[in-house]
């Protein structure tokens, strides 16, 4: 899954040689959304590190795709499939007998303790992360990498996909409003002080 724009900007899937681009890129899209959101705390030491997103890319139901300017990455997207499980070749042996018996306690638990069973059992996609480098911005690199995540999540067979935007992120609103997105939920802070 390939795409290029009118640029000659690459969308591909990212590979575990872009880790230390994409951490600069992840850790550039920690520290505005941090200037956007005092309250949102200190950033983790291993917070968008190289290891830290190699570990992530080999996960089946997670996947980055980046924007490729010949030679350097100048934007990325990481998307998400909530709710899927993994087949056996995906999870291994082991993770896979380990998470069947886990649903097949948690059913009996319910069971015995008359828990309600859930409303919904949803599989949906969740961009949980997208930046395209200031100086790369206005030429649809940001659009190209939405494409490429929706693409994938259509052929995993996923129906719809979800994001957070941060409240004072107008500009951010904007976009994922442009874009098809609709507003879901608000979420809702308070500091404690």
């Amino acid at each position: 899954m390939t795409m290029r724009d009118q640029n000659q900007t690459i969308i591909r899937p990212a590979t575990s040689a872009d880790a230390a681009q994409l951490s600069s890129l992840a850790h550039q899209l920690l520290l505005h959304e941090r200037a956007l959101n005092e309250s949102m705390g200190e950033l983790t030491r291993w917070a968008a590190s190289p290891e830290e997103l190699r570990k992530q890319m080999r996960r089946p139901a997670t996947r980055f795709f980046v924007a490729d300017k010949p030679g350097e990455i100048i934007g990325y997207i990481k998307v998400v499939i909530h709710g899927r499980r993994l087949t056996l070749e995906e999870a291994g042996a082991v993770k896979w007998l380990v998470d069947l018996i886990e649903q097949a306690a948690r059913g009996v638990f319910n069971f015995i303790f008359r828990r309600p069973r859930p409303n919904v059992e949803a599989m949906t996609g969740y961009i949980a992360g997208v930046f395209v480098r200031p100086d790369a911005r206005r030429a649809s690199v940001g659009r190209a990498l939405i494409c490429a995540a929706e693409e994938w999540l259509r052929a995993q067979g996923v129906k719809t996909c979800e994001l957070h935007v941060l409240s004072a992120n107008e500009a951010a609103w904007r976009f994922w409003e442009e874009v098809g997105y609709k507003p879901l939920t608000i979420g809702m802070r308070k500091k404690l002080e």
